[in-house]
């Protein structure tokens, strides 16, 4: 499996989620709506501008920051300044490649849905249905299950988590930036955490587990990563794949994930459907 070093940068995809979900009346969501309709200024923005930019305070600023789960405006800002950063190599093809589709833009056609085939081959050899029905009891023994992903697991967690109710199982699916922290008072010891995760890096999983930890449920994290190891977590399950090698964005990982979930979903249709 070939995983690129990407970065699971969560703060653009919040900034536009709360967008989508808020009210345009709420003031959250003038003052993100505001960030990203100015996006470029953000890392050199001083608080006192934002906020007259937004018609609010250097107060209300700040406790929007940390209601996205950020520190400080500071932090909230170089985070800001890391995702546009990684954005501005967002697609890099290799200069090879980049001629060939110069020459013909089929060649992108062919070398996506070619390699987004390969990497669900992939995926398919490694699933042993043995593990699908183990993680299928999971589910179905749980009192409550949770789910946490990062930018398009999000989705389709909130995905699994509609499917699954035709199931009659409800899953509830973290959706906003510190869900995960914030309402931590809902998992306890006879919950599963489902955590979805293409690279699984060690900094971000260890907060994150830490604080679950402290609540006593049954952990599962689905994962790309052949590597990642943490004595906390009850089962780490890992799928073989590909990622793509010329964006900073997971594009295979994503899908990879979904069809996981969906064999997920139709097997314990057929095992605990009633």
């Amino acid at each position: 499996m070939t995983i690129h070093d990407y970065n699971e940068v969560d703060i653009l995809y919040t900034l536009m989620s709360y967008v989508n979900v808020s009210s345009p009346q709420d003031m959250y969501y003038a003052i993100a709506h505001t960030i990203l309709t100015h996006i470029d200024q953000i890392p050199s923005i001083s608080i006192n501008d934002l906020a007259d930019l937004c018609y609010t305070s250097p107060a209300t600023i700040s406790r929007f920051c940390k209601d996205m789960n950020c520190k400080s405006f500071v932090n909230f800002k170089n985070e800001i300044a890391i995702a546009l950063e990684i954005a501005r190599n967002e697609i890099h093809l290799s200069t090879q490649d980049a001629q060939k589709v110069s020459e013909d833009p089929d060649y992108l056609k062919k070398k996506m849905y070619h390699e987004a085939m390969d990497s669900l081959a992939l995926v398919e050899k490694s699933i042993d249905m043995k593990d699908i029905d183990r993680i299928c009891e999971m589910i179905y023994q749980a009192k409550k299950v949770h789910m946490l992903g990062y930018q398009f697991n999000k989705i389709i967690s909130n995905d699994f988590q509609m499917k699954m109710l035709k199931h009659r199982k409800f899953v509830y699916a973290f959706v906003e930036r510190g869900d995960e922290i914030q309402r931590l008072d809902i998992i306890d010891k006879d919950s599963l955490v489902i955590i979805i995760t293409v690279r699984a890096r060690e900094q971000l999983m260890k907060a994150l587990i830490d604080k679950i930890k402290e609540h006593h449920p049954k952990i599962l994290l689905l994962t790309m990563n052949q590597t990642y190891q943490n004595d906390d977590i009850d089962w780490i399950y890992r799928i073989d794949g590909t990622e793509s090698q010329y964006s900073e964005s997971s594009l295979q990982g994503t899908m990879n994930f979904l069809s996981l979930l969906n064999l997920i979903y139709v097997r314990y249709g057929l095992l605990y459907r009633e």
